[in-house]
């Protein structure tokens, strides 16, 4: 699947350090972990992340625009960005100072849940056993199907307070394009790489929502 988004304040260093992250995974189709927990009473503060996240999971699952609303604090602050092609959100929100709104993310959800990658990251959830992080700060999943020119990834890391969730796509560099040679393939990085980050600070044993950004 490739993901199509634009987001200007983040770097492609950001991707490519992620994307040499996820490579450094050997194997396809595998949950993959890295970092062991050293921190005294990590156990407890794990196992309230960990619940946190079993709720975040049961809520996008619901498909239930009121609950997912309740995940974002209202108006939208600017680390959440958000774009989309739909002419009319645009022109509401410029009416509402620039503004999103609980009543204009209701009202333009389905618009909004495409660009965030709400269904990637439920696929996230899916295919990434959450309770792994009571051994790992970090856990990855990559699906590589050899027939096919782009890979999903999915990712989880917790680093300090920040609980990080990465969904995105890269090129299967083994993939034999069938286009002309002065042709771009359809595995190049330019249809290819992409990535999105929900970011959460994790506090008094909860999970906000902090920051949602991207690049590709």
């Amino acid at each position: 699947m490739i993901l199509n988004f634009k987001r200007t304040s983040i770097t492609f260093a950001y991707l490519a350090a992620f994307a040499f992250l996820v490579s450094c995974n050997n194997s396809s189709n595998n949950n993959s972990d890295n970092t062991t927990p050293k921190r005294a009473g990590v156990k407890a503060d794990r196992q309230l992340i960990i619940k946190e996240l079993g709720k975040l999971k049961a809520i996008l699952a619901s498909k239930d625009k009121n609950k997912i609303a309740g995940v974002f604090n209202f108006p939208l602050s600017d680390s959440i960005q958000i774009y989309t092609d739909s002419e009319a959100f645009q022109k509401e929100r410029q009416l509402n100072e620039d503004k999103v709104s609980r009543k204009l993310f209701l009202k333009y959800f389905q618009e909004i849940s495409n660009d965030i990658q709400i269904e990637q990251v439920k696929e996230l959830f899916k295919n990434i056993n959450i309770t792994g992080l009571l051994q790992k700060d970090t856990l990855e999943y990559k699906n590589l199907i050899i027939t096919e020119p782009c890979y999903s990834f999915y990712g989880i890391e917790i680093k300090n307070d920040r609980v990080t969730l990465s969904v995105g796509s890269g090129s299967n560099e083994d993939y034999k394009s069938e286009v002309a040679e002065d042709e771009i393939p359809e595995n190049s990085s330019e249809f290819c790489e992409s990535v999105i980050w929900w970011i959460f600070k994790f506090e008094n044993g909860k999970l906000q929502l902090v920051n949602i950004n991207g690049a590709g």
